[in-house]
């Protein structure tokens, strides 16, 4: 169960997320999606859009009847959407989704075929939100449980106030250091990370148009296809050149391993590359899944994919998005087409994450120990995480 919030803390929730990051205007048609445990957010999202005179329509899912149909209704149901569902999305402008079931450990306990099933619908979700432009973002209050705080080492109550208080991040300030960041990496040719603990890696750029995710879907973001937005955000990724990386990456803070169809977190760990390879590593919690998971493959070595720089100030624990955080740089090593990369194998993807690191582009510092050192008309200036 989550705890009860006060209205006044949806509100402003729910005003921020509409305004600021999907745009919302009037005459507008917005889908709202919830589980029953996050309908109290639903209920103050559908409040605020009507005041701005769009049009919600709420979705509620409950969770208790959706794990009484596992045992009691046809298998044959699992995963199926109706017709209905899918012209009410086709309709909207904007999606918001407050994602559940928040019982992870009955999730992980569904049969492989009926965790296959309930995912079978995600590709025409997509490909529906790209054919409408539909502006789409994903809170993930509704999942939160002791279960993966506990996997993931981080407390509870800390983890749901991030998500909501980072979620309320005013995005300008973002924006204007993403644009900045954006630009070097998509005209630079050399990154280099450093950090005291021992991390030099050099890797090379490749010319790529980075993703920004600052906290806004705008126009650009839906011409280039980026609709879909996971909240609280902010973060520069770009795909690097996959030939290329040669160093230590020291990571001290939690990554994650998305392999065989689980996620898995890493602890910190010592990662070395040569020729744009993983050539070893060293990572006491997920050490062993990551070995049994390179053991398994029998595809070209895992090389470097993305990387990026959060951007977050309200950001520091939240699993998934500690890559977030402002000022962390994170390396993604494994495939990474779905990101704009050439990296279609092996079927793994690793996050590492640095805090505390500085990123040099060309020589030029991005991130020094930690804060971005972002550009502005006439002078430099500094932002502290």
């Amino acid at each position: 169960m989550l705890p009860s919030y006060p209205e006044s803390l949806r509100r402003t929730f729910a005003r921020n997320l509409l305004r600021h990051t999907l745009r919302l205007k009037r005459g507008e048609n917005v889908l709202i999606e919830t589980w029953s445990g996050t309908l109290p957010w639903a209920v103050s999202l559908d409040l605020e859009a009507r005041i701005l005179g769009a049009r919600p329509l709420l979705s509620v899912k409950d969770e208790s009847s959706y794990w009484r149909s596992f045992p009691e209704a046809p298998a044959s149901q699992f995963g199926r959407i109706g017709a209905h569902e899918w012209a009410a999305l086709s309709a909207a402008d904007a999606y918001v989704c407050l994602y559940g079931p928040q019982d992870a450990l009955r999730e992980e306990r569904l049969p492989a075929a009926a965790g296959r099933r309930t995912e079978s619908n995600n590709h025409e979700l997509m490909r529906l939100i790209q054919k409408h432009g539909i502006r789409c973002v994903r809170w993930d209050l509704g999942r939160t449980s002791e279960l993966w705080a506990r996997r993931y080492a981080v407390d509870l109550r800390s983890w749901r106030r991030e998500l909501i208080h980072a979620a309320l991040v005013d995005p300008r300030a973002m924006q204007r250091d993403a644009t900045w960041i954006a630009r070097r990496l998509e005209r630079g040719h050399e990154a280099t990370i450093s950090h005291a603990n021992g991390t030099h890696l050099v890797l090379r750029l490749a010319h790529r148009r980075p993703k920004v995710d600052d906290g806004v879907i705008d126009p650009e973001d839906v011409r280039a296809g980026n609709m879909m937005m996971i909240v609280p955000t902010g973060v520069v990724s770009v795909t690097v050149d996959e030939l290329h990386a040669e160093g230590r990456l020291v990571s001290n803070a939690t990554g994650v391993l998305f392999a065989r169809g689980r996620e898995t977190p890493l602890s910190a760990g010592r990662w070395t590359f040569r020729q744009g390879a993983l050539d070893g590593f060293a990572c006491a919690h997920g050490g062993t899944q990551l070995r049994r998971a390179l053991a398994e493959l029998h595809h070209p070595p895992v090389r470097v994919g993305q990387l990026s720089v959060g951007l977050n100030p309200r950001i520091s624990s939240i699993p998934l998005l500690f890559d977030q955080s402002r000022g962390t740089i994170t390396l993604e090593i494994g495939r990474n087409a779905a990101m704009g990369g050439r990296s279609r194998g092996p079927r793994l993807m690793a996050y590492l994450d640095l805090t505390g690191g500085s990123l040099r582009i060309d020589g030029e510092p991005i991130v020094d120990r930690g804060r971005i050192v972002a550009a502005s008309p006439g002078r430099a200036r500094s932002t502290s995480r």
